[in-house]
């Protein structure tokens, strides 16, 4: 009875004060989402509340938790009038949305100069500078996978990075140019292959495969440089040099092996006429003078990493790495040591093999400045132990200074974000790569599927990839390594918004974007690892239904490779929101990836059709909501790699089927037209010579307008190598006929077009750009600001107008205006022609 009174009591308080309400433009306040803001909003955080206390948005008190202060906190806030109002998107800029990290990092490298100044890239082509000891982050892009840094040790600000060029910047990393190939050189730039392989085509003849594996500047004269060009094939590699900064250049010498490992100067050692370069294959000392050569005796071959340093106490001190093996009592391999300038090396794994079982150790790290001071990976200890070991004595002596054994971290030393929270420690307790100040021992940086450092030697260790924003929710520093399919909007909500994901799955955001939380609960095992798609019920709130593999990366050709068998996949349906979720798949295979999933809207909101991809496996079609799946594949060909359905708004289903196969032998995809739910298929003429379709869009008005991404072949009898029949074809009759509207060379993913203004459309490209046209493709122009180089899918805003999301192969989701931002700079200087450059881009 006394509950009964008090809910009475509040309700007749909470009516007194309605005309107290404020009705206004939308609010942060507006949870009932009317547009206005007042007590009827405190009644629907109270319901919403109970309902999941999670959500971060009902935190409105900001203490990290929901509770009835929050309501009693909005009530103050209403009647004081001190509402909120809603900030909208800038529209002059790109940001990165997500929750952060979420892939692997490598090679992170601090400058001597700053300790708190950290370049480290990834292997999805972005790279990344933080000069703010990892609080923020921002993303270079310098075309393709930056392979190393290097810092100016005479020059503070300058630093370098490679990979199919050598760049430049000489302000810490904000503003980029071209130091090798010489710019005047370049006669253009080619993106050539399924990943859209970048390389420079130049007068003198540079082969294409080549890429520059390590830069180093000689710490005697910055002057001087050192190249270590590797090759995509096997050798010889060629160490380069340069005595005027970089403006012109000589081969001092091939040297055995396909990939440079390291370059060491001479004046580490008193010999400034001297270099040794360390590939895979070879140790080698060469006479910058005369260019000869000295083949110096490796400890074991199939070297895997090198590194060193110099310091008046210890003089030169250089590391080298191989695979640790054991043979009976014995270890072979693992980390040695020279101190004699590789004339002699000494094995260092004493106290790294004290075990009956052989571990491994994938990647060290040494204090150029003091080279004694040297942190070495562990991925594989006995008892499933991983982490890093450190050694302050040269290899003599090591101690664990982070290890876990994949349930805790032993150590007690490690304050994680979300990536290790709710994945588990084997994303992150074993590191790709490991920096360390080069003068200052005491930090290093470690780079995995999230990116941490210590300031004390290893004593703590912090990430700096990830916000905690309190309820399980998380924002990104800038440090974002993700691949994403698509962004989801809520129809009832304008703030919930989804992210399908490759390796994290799925994540929700119930801020509009501001702050992300994962959405696993219900999806075990490998499938988890991959979202590709969902959809949201148009009539019935907190209803989706998503689709989900263990095989991630789709449909890239790699993925198409010995343990393709081994692929997995379930479509899976929420009743609340995305809170959880069941698997469905009853009459569906549990033995194919599911890409894409449909719902027909006409269909009776209690009984669902449905229709889902089955990559390999076809199309698979369910009349009640996903309870049960029936094969719906007749028509469709051998080639059953089923990616996206589209439904025009009389029912017509359109199929788009990528090819697959190797790049080197190629299965065609193929466009399926059905008329009757998906019960037969009908074939449509692909434009000529196109094989790759990977995209299709309808115009709203008039859907015999449609628009075609594909992919180019490639054509491998000339070099250099060429491509064909991808770029965007439009049909004006259905399918009957197409006409190319973007270049057949490029790699255009996917394509959006504009509901309000049809004859406006947006493509993604993995050619380091994303365009729009305003006469339906007849004429183009770049987003400027934006140019990661694998872009995925264009997605217009539909709550903020003007508005577009790019999702990436690697980049989580760029956010920014419909124009793209006039005058951004783009990492890199303009005077010389880039590929979309030169084409007037």
């Amino acid at each position: 009875m006394k509950r009964i009174r008090k809910i009475a009591a509040c309700s007749i308080l909470l009516l007194c004060l309605y005309a107290a309400g404020a009705a206004a433009a939308v609010f942060v306040e507006d949870f009932n989402g009317d547009g206005k803001t007042n007590v009827l909003d405190v009644i629907c955080l109270l319901v919403a509340g109970r309902k999941n206390p999670a959500d971060t948005r009902l935190d409105y008190d900001g203490n990290g938790r929901y509770s009835l202060a929050d309501a009693v906190a909005l009530l103050t806030a209403i009647c004081s009038g001190k509402l909120t109002p809603v900030e909208e998107p800038a529209a002059d800029s790109w940001r990165v949305v997500g929750p952060g990290g979420g892939g692997a990092m490598f090679i992170p490298t601090v400058d001597p100069f700053d300790s708190g100044h950290v370049l480290l890239a990834c292997d999805m082509t972005g790279a990344y500078v933080t000069n703010d000891d990892g609080v923020s982050w921002r993303m270079i892009n310098l075309r393709t996978v930056v392979n190393d840094f290097e810092f100016d040790p005479t020059r503070q600000g300058t630093v370098y990075a490679c990979n199919t060029g050598l760049w430049r910047s000489a302000d810490g990393g904000l503003n980029w140019s071209l130091v090798y190939p010489p710019p005047a050189e370049v006669i253009e730039e080619h993106m050539v292959g399924d990943h859209a392989e970048q390389y420079f085509r130049t007068a003198a003849g540079r082969k294409p495969e080549a890429e520059i594996d390590k830069v180093r500047v000689d710490p005697a004269d910055g002057n001087r440089i050192f190249i270590g060009v590797g090759s995509w094939w096997n050798g010889p590699a060629e160490i380069m040099a340069s005595s005027d900064g970089g403006a012109s250049w000589s081969v001092l010498s091939g040297v055995p092996g396909a990939n440079v490992l390291a370059i060491f100067p001479g004046s580490w050692w008193q010999a400034p006429d001297e270099v040794i370069a360390v590939t895979d294959q070879a140790i080698v000392r060469i006479s910058q003078t005369t260019g000869d050569t000295t083949l110096l005796a490796p400890p074991d071959s199939a070297l895997t990493g090198a590194d060193g340093g110099f310091s008046d106490s210890t003089g030169a001190v250089l590391y080298v790495m191989s695979s640790l093996r054991q043979y009976g009592a014995n270890f072979f391999g693992g980390p040695f040591r020279s101190l004699d300038g590789g004339k002699s090396w000494t094995q260092i794994v004493t106290s790294l093999t004290a075990t009956a079982l052989t571990p491994s150790y994938n990647t060290f790290a040494v204090c150029q400045g003091r080279p004694a001071t040297v942190y070495l990976s562990c991925d594989a200890y006995p008892n499933n132990v991983i982490g890093i070991l450190r050694t302050t004595d040269s290899g003599n002596t090591w101690s664990w200074v982070l290890k876990s054994d994949w349930t805790r971290i032993i150590t007690n030393n490690f304050a994680e974000s979300w990536l290790i929270r709710n994945l588990g420690l084997g994303y992150g307790g074993s590191p790709n790569g490991l920096g360390v100040c080069p003068s200052d021992p005491e930090v290093c940086f470690a780079a995995c599927g999230n990116t941490f450092r210590t300031r004390n030697g290893g004593a703590t260790w912090q990430t700096v990839y990830s916000n905690d924003r309190g309820g399980s929710a998380y924002s990104s520093r800038g440090l974002d390594v993700t691949t994403c399919y698509g962004v989801h909007f809520d129809p009832f909500d304008s703030l919930h918004v989804f992210i399908t994901y490759t390796d994290i799955g799925l994540f929700q955001s119930y801020d509009g974007g501001e702050s992300w939380v994962q959405s696993l609960q219900g999806i075990s095992g490998g499938v988890r690892n991959t979202c590709y798609w969902l959809e949201f019920d148009p009539a019935v709130k907190g209803r989706i239904w998503s689709v989900w593999s263990n095989w991630h990366d789709l449909p890239r050709m790699k993925m198409f490779n010995a343990n393709w068998p081994n692929a997995q996949g379930i479509p899976a349906t929420s009743a609340d929101g995305g809170k959880t979720w069941v698997g469905q798949n009853w009459g569906a295979p549990g033995d194919a990836p599911y890409t894409h999933i449909l719902i027909d809207p006409a269909s009776p909101s209690d009984s669902r059709t449905l229709y889902a991809c089955a990559f390999g496996k076809g199309v698979y079609k369910s009349v009640n909501g996903g309870v049960r799946w029936d094969a719906a594949s007749s028509g469709i060909g051998s080639n059953k790699s089923a990616w996206r359905i589209t439904r025009a708004s009389d029912g017509t289903l359109y199929l788009v089927v990528v090819r697959n196969g190797t790049e080197s032998n190629v299965i065609p995809g193929a466009l399926y037209r059905s008329t009757d739910g998906a019960a037969t298929w009908e074939a449509l003429a692909l434009p000529e010579g196109a094989t790759g379709p990977n995209d299709l869009a309808l115009d709203p008005v008039d859907q015999k307008i449609m628009y075609l991404a594909c992919w180019p072949r490639t054509d491998r009898s000339v070099d250099p190598r060429v491509e064909h029949g991808g770029g965007l074809y439009r049909t004006t009759d259905g399918g009957a006929t197409w006409k190319q509207v973007f270049y057949d060379d490029a790699h255009v993913y996917a394509t959006a077009i504009d509901p309000d203004r049809p004859e406006t459309i947006y493509i993604n490209t993995f050619d380091s750009a994303a365009f729009r046209s305003l006469d339906r493709g007849e004429h183009w122009y770049r987003l400027k600001g934006y140019n990661f180089k694998w872009g995925h899918r264009p997605i217009l805003d539909p709550n903020h107008k003007g508005m577009i999301y790019l999702t990436s192969f690697g980049g989580s989701v760029f956010y920014g205006p419909v124009t793209g931002v006039a005058g951004a700079k783009e990492n890199f200087s303009e005077d010389y022609f880039m590929r979309w450059e030169r084409k007037g881009f």
